[in-house]
């Protein structure tokens, strides 16, 4: 019985021994420094209060993979590396989301189809995106191939729609609106760029629209002019 009691106090100290231990040394060495890098559009305000309640403790009790975890939460966030660099350091480098375009008032569009709605995305300078959520990707697509074509022109997409009639509406920079049908769109583009200059003649603020729908044509309607 004597030995019995004299484990269990051995036992007893030994646990609270280690207690002490594991209290005093997650206090020891408080992270001081916080440094994030590869922020474009995520706010240091908003970071700070997310981070804040994780990282005010001792180096040993960091918990990366949580920081990990609610740097994810934040809508601008892709990706999020996160390490401890002794005594003192959290390094924290962010890989934001690259927005293409606005999506159907909704929020944005990234690079890769993923639609996300940070904060004031309206304030972004970005096309506008109309049309069904399962063409995304396919709108994405034709995108970089209908600016490519324009390249020639100085031109670029601002606006762009997939109509319901599985026809295209495509705002330029410059305001000039084209409609043009679904099949063959690319190459009717292509077409279109080649006699844009004898068509336009140097003054795209007199275009209303082009109507590329025709099979063998191109239809170009005039502005009203009001000659005084």
């Amino acid at each position: 019985m004597k030995f019995f009691r004299v484990a269990v106090f051995i036992v007893f100290f030994s646990a609270m021994g280690f207690f002490f231990y594991y209290r005093d040394i997650n206090d020891y060495f408080p992270i001081t420094h916080v440094r994030i890098y590869g922020i474009e559009h995520t706010q240091p305000q908003t970071l700070q209060e997310a981070l804040s309640p994780l990282v005010h403790r001792g180096f040993f009790s960091i918990d990366v993979d949580l920081i990990r975890e609610r740097l994810l939460q934040e809508p601008w966030i892709a990706d999020a590396f996160v390490r401890r660099i002794w005594p003192i350091y959290v390094d924290i480098r962010l890989i934001e989301k690259h927005p293409i375009a606005k999506w159907n008032g909704l929020g944005l569009l990234s690079t890769n189809g993923e639609l996300f709605r940070p904060s004031a995305y309206m304030l972004l300078h970005l096309p506008q995106f109309i049309g069904p959520d399962e063409a995304r990707i396919e709108m994405l697509r034709y995108y970089h191939e209908i600016n490519r074509i324009l390249q020639s022109l100085h031109v670029k997409i601002s606006y762009f729609e997939l109509t319901p009639y599985a026809s295209w509406k495509i705002i330029l920079d410059n305001g000039i609106v084209i409609r043009i049908n679904h099949k063959d769109l690319l190459t009717r583009l292509a077409q279109f760029v080649s006699v844009y200059p004898k068509i336009i003649r140097g003054h795209p603020q007199d275009v209303e629209y082009i109507d590329l729908r025709y099979p063998y044509g191109v239809a170009v309607h005039w502005k009203t002019v009001v000659k005084t």
